[in-house]
């Protein structure tokens, strides 16, 4: 709220993204809805879903929870959607995200090897490009901090330069022959 002499004027309706709180009230708010839905895979992390399942099934998954998150003021952001093929024929795929594409007209098709969830690659092929690309990345780093002090550079390496990113990929994937 925002207080200007004797007016005082809501500035905002949401809870800040700053607010520690956020994410918990967040999860409140949605977790009914999360938690109603039908598909055997079912993953949020926050806003991210990841839905797992015929693409019909999902469809209908889709039509029921839509109306409920316009009530509780969110929206789908069907560009930001992706829908991966694992199973269909190509011409059975094409057919089944028809429907789809009628809720979520922007929705992204993503190859199978382009698989990431939460950040992490999922497929072999997607994993070995993913480490590669950090290799070089990490190997690029370590070449330009060794013209720093050895104390900044430990600083940047633990704190920032996709060390913690690349970290993270590795406790998230099996990264082993």
């Amino acid at each position: 709220m925002l207080i200007a002499s004797d007016n005082n004027n809501f500035s905002a309706t949401r809870i800040p993204q700053s607010d520690p709180l956020g994410p918990l009230l967040f999860a409140i708010t949605v977790g009914g809805v999360a938690c109603s839905i039908a598909s055997p895979f079912n993953i949020w992390y926050l806003e991210d879903a990841t839905l797992g399942r015929p693409v019909e099934a999902v469809a209908i998954d889709l039509r029921r929870v839509i109306p409920v998150f316009s009530l509780l003021g969110f929206e789908i952001n069907s560009s930001k959607s992706r829908i991966i093929n694992l199973n269909y024929s190509t011409g059975d795929f094409e057919d089944a995200i028809r429907d789809i594409r009628l809720i979520l007209e922007d929705i992204k098709i993503t190859p199978k090897d382009e698989l990431y969830i939460l950040g992490s690659p999922v497929f072999p092929i997607a994993i070995r490009e993913c480490s590669d690309t950090k290799h070089v990345i990490l190997t690029r780093m370590t070449e330009r901090l060794q013209l720093n002090d050895a104390q900044p550079a430990l600083f940047l390496s633990k704190n920032s330069f996709c060390l913690p990113r690349f970290l993270y990929t590795l406790r998230s994937v099996p990264c082993f022959p």
